[in-house]
């Protein structure tokens, strides 16, 4: 970071983080507004050419080049296809997929989360994965986890193709109950 003169009196610059969830599934125009261009990295206060507008409250306004907008969204859901261009360009996509092995954290089950991952990749592809969160609380059991999180997840992405479905929980060697809709596993008896 570097400093900045402000009134006389030398202060470090600190860098400042905005975070809006699920990005995709938001009306950008109400976001941003006209500001958007201004998010560019060369339209901010320090880039090669810095613009400012006037608000309607008659204060001028320039976004910080110490400010990072960070927009998460899940490439699986159907809300992708709505991302506006203008958005797309304007930030940098950075896939996040599932972790198993995390420093001072557990991923529990963790062998059959990546057995279920592998056969997703090879069913769907790498953006339909099931990520690491649904295995981190050690309270709950595999069981609600299949049958509470992952399960209807997996319907969902396969349009509730049974087959499929049942051909990902075989290939993590999970027992299916027979003859329950939606699918269940049990973990024991």
């Amino acid at each position: 970071m570097d400093e900045v003169l402000y009134k006389d009196v030398r202060i470090e610059r600190q860098n400042y983080v905005i975070i809006i969830d699920e990005i995709n599934r938001a009306n950008i125009s109400r976001v941003f507004g006209e500001l958007i261009t201004l998010i560019e990295p060369d339209k901010r206060s320090h880039g090669e050419i810095p613009l400012q507008c006037t608000l309607p409250s008659g204060d001028e306004f320039i976004v910080p080049s110490n400010l990072y907008i960070i927009g998460t969204m899940n490439t699986a859901d159907k809300s992708i296809a709505l991302l506006d261009i203008a958005l797309r360009r304007r930030f940098e996509f950075e896939a996040m997929y599932p972790i198993y092995e995390l420093k001072e954290k557990i991923v529990y089950h963790k062998d059959v989360l990546q057995k279920i991952n592998a056969s997703i990749i090879t069913r769907k592809g790498y953006d339909f994965q099931i990520g690491h969160a649904y295995f981190m609380d050690s309270q709950t059991s595999l069981e609600d986890i299949m049958n509470k999180k992952v399960i209807p997840l997996l319907l969902e992405y396969f349009m509730n193709d049974k087959k499929e479905v049942e051909g990902i929980l075989k290939s993590a060697e999970l027992t299916i109950l027979e003859g329950v809709w939606p699918i269940k596993i049990k973990t024991s008896l």
